[in-house]
């Protein structure tokens, strides 16, 4: 007769759930600015070596969606 090695149980993990909750009470740390982006409003040439023509998907003659 074989003899099996009884595995240790496994335990659960502990799950808990927060209620989402404010800022808590007391003094706040003062954020300050950083660098603005803003957009350019000249256009800027690119070699054509790096320019990808995309177009729109069209389905194929007679294909229907029902929905």
């Amino acid at each position: 007769m074989k003899a099996t090695a009884v595995a240790d149980e496994k335990f659960a993990p502990v799950m808990t759930t927060l209620v989402p909750a404010g800022p808590l009470m007391g003094v706040k740390e003062v954020m300050v600015g950083g660098t603005v982006t803003t957009k350019s409003a000249v256009l800027v040439p690119v070699p054509a070596e790096l320019v990808t023509l995309i177009f729109p998907v069209v389905a194929a003659a007679g294909t229907v969606a029902v929905i």
